[in-house]
């Protein structure tokens, strides 16, 4: 039996649908923080001279508590990337929501058409966007560069036992300048799809909460609202849940629908 997907919110009523479970929002909670703290601690080790690297270090207390919390952050970033891979491999049924198709180059060209007004019809996107696919997607070369070349920077000796010398200003390099990008991806993709689009800003609370209101799931994935509609044998009209208006209209027996096994939730980074 699947795990119900449509939630009633009490005591306001509010029809929700579930997106993301535990532990998928724990993954991302503890992804995004080990990533933060990475990005303030390296940062000023990289610009070092800088007057504000400086003065951000003697906050810490000198660059080797710095160091130190900047190689603890790693890794929990580490830890967790194993623990995700495990959680794919181990979750039953095995989502395939999450791996790109051939449908994504024609929702790419649908939502650049609609983007420009070059046409009127926005694009139909499934459970996970092209955009989602790629902000997932991206992180695996992403981590898997900066694993390696810190590991060569943490174990030197180590490292040059087996790798020529020059490996080590090569992953310092590729570490700090790979890092500068993912920042920078971070900064002003992600959180401008994720959080500052017209149905999340300033804040998409669903990577707290799991839940994503009835009337932005409609509008943003119609094409898995229209499934799960279909699938729960639901009225429509017993489904408006955004207008503060309309919360009294909802009937609290839907909080306990099933949903399909093929559609469970797959991870989302």
């Amino acid at each position: 039996m699947a795990s119900s997907r449509i939630v009633v919110d009490r005591p306001s009523a509010r029809v929700s649908i579930t997106r993301f479970d535990a532990q998928q929002r724990a993954q991302h909670i503890l992804i995004i923080t080990s990533f933060f703290f990475l990005a303030i601690t390296g940062l000023p080790l990289k610009f070092s001279e800088w007057a504000g690297s400086v003065w951000w270090m003697g906050v810490w207390g000198g660059i080797e508590n710095v160091r130190v919390v900047h190689h603890y952050a790693a890794w929990i970033m580490i830890g967790v990337c194993a623990y995700h891979l495990i959680y794919l491999l181990v979750s039953r049924p095995f989502s395939t929501a999450m791996l790109p198709k051939p449908s994504d180059v024609l929702d790419f060209a649908a939502d650049m058409k609609y983007t420009f007004r070059l046409s009127k019809e926005p694009p139909q996107f499934d459970r996970f966007s092209y955009r989602n696919k790629a902000a997932y997607w991206i992180v695996y070369p992403g981590a898997l560069i900066m694993i390696l070349t810190g590991l060569v920077l943490l174990y030197p000796t180590q490292a040059t036992s087996f790798l020529p010398g020059w490996a080590l200003p090569l992953s310092l390099t590729v570490h700090s300048d790979a890092a500068i990008l993912a920042i920078g991806w971070l900064g002003m993709v992600h959180m401008y799809f994720a959080h500052f689009s017209r149905h999340t800003i300033p804040f998409d609370k669903s990577i707290i909460t799991g839940k994503v209101s009835v009337g932005r799931y409609k509008e943003e994935f119609p094409l898995e609202y229209a499934r799960i509609i279909a699938t729960e044998n639901i009225p429509e009209a017993t489904l408006r849940g955004d207008l503060p208006s309309e919360t009294t209209e909802q009937p609290l027996s839907l909080q306990l629908m099933d949903y399909p096994a093929d559609d469970e939730p797959a991870g989302d980074a």
